[in-house]
């Protein structure tokens, strides 16, 4: 039958493996406690200014973004913009041979009359001349005619070359407006990163905290561990390996110490202090 020693010194050895897992498992759920911390604190914060807020809903996971009431009018201002100067070419834009016909009308409109009276003016003096009709006023009439044609040539191109200068025009303001209410739009995004910048920034802080909270944990449950060791090595000790004389002496009962022996009459006392201190 083991002695009391033998006896004290395996309880004590349980109670010590019995701390360890203790400890670990409080360890583990600081651990735990501290990264479910991290994570609300690393979600975005909302933030609100002159151009407006970006709110986020942890329940929805969104993040909605809007404008202030002076800002949001000029972004409506922006894009109203934008539809008008599409809405001026609209009818150029599916078809422009048509929009630079339109264009050579109009031009033709204009020196179509100077070309009648250039004919008229022409065929008046070969009639004065005698040379209506002959061969010489055919071609003179003739050169007229090429010359008259080769500036509807020109017109046209004309045309062609105004038209697509119009459209472009006008698709450069509505582009111009586009990008002025995207830039607008995009104002309160900056609320958002500044916002997503405050949470990452805590939930780097709590994450350390994490860390640092499950380590000590981890280490007072090793050195409370290592402490209830070396209770067990002492009583082993003092058992002497059951035959009642260890190292120190014959040490079959606890009562045979005295204030009188060479040693502490409580030689685990200091240790018995550092388990109370571990404790706290």
């Amino acid at each position: 039958m083991p002695s009391p020693t033998v006896a004290v010194g395996a309880g004590v050895s349980l109670l010590g493996q019995r701390s360890a897992r203790k400890a670990q498992g409080a360890a583990s759920a600081a651990a735990e406690r501290q990264a479910e911390l991290a994570y609300k604190r690393s979600l975005p914060w909302d933030v609100k200014g002159d151009f407006g807020e970006a709110i986020f809903d942890e329940g929805g996971r969104t993040l909605g973004m809007k404008l202030s009431a002076p800002w949001q009018s000029e972004y409506d201002v922006a894009m109203e913009g934008a539809k008008k100067q599409r809405g001026y070419i609209s009818g150029f834009e599916g078809d422009p041979m048509a929009a630079g016909k339109t264009f050579y009308d109009m031009q033709k409109a204009i020196y179509a009359p100077e070309q009648e009276k250039d004919r008229l003016s022409l065929e008046s003096r070969l009639l004065a001349q005698g040379m209506l009709g002959s061969t010489g006023g055919a071609g003179r009439m003739e050169a007229l005619r090429k010359a008259q044609a080769m500036q509807d040539l020109e017109a046209q191109y004309a045309g062609l070359d105004k038209a697509q200068g119009y459209i472009d025009t006008y698709r450069g303001r509505s582009a111009s407006d586009l990008g002025m209410a995207e830039t607008i739009g995009q104002l309160p995004q900056k609320y958002a990163e500044t916002g997503r910048g405050i949470g990452t920034g805590m939930s780097s802080i709590a994450g350390t905290s994490a860390n640092l909270s499950s380590a000590a944990a981890q280490a007072r449950g090793q050195s409370q561990a290592n402490l209830y060791g070396q209770y067990a090595g002492m009583f082993s000790n003092l058992a002497g390996g059951g035959s009642g004389s260890g190292a120190f002496g014959d040490l079959g009962s606890l009562g045979n110490f005295n204030t009188a022996s060479t040693f502490n009459t409580n030689p685990w006392s200091e240790q018995s202090a550092m388990l109370a201190e571990q404790r706290m």
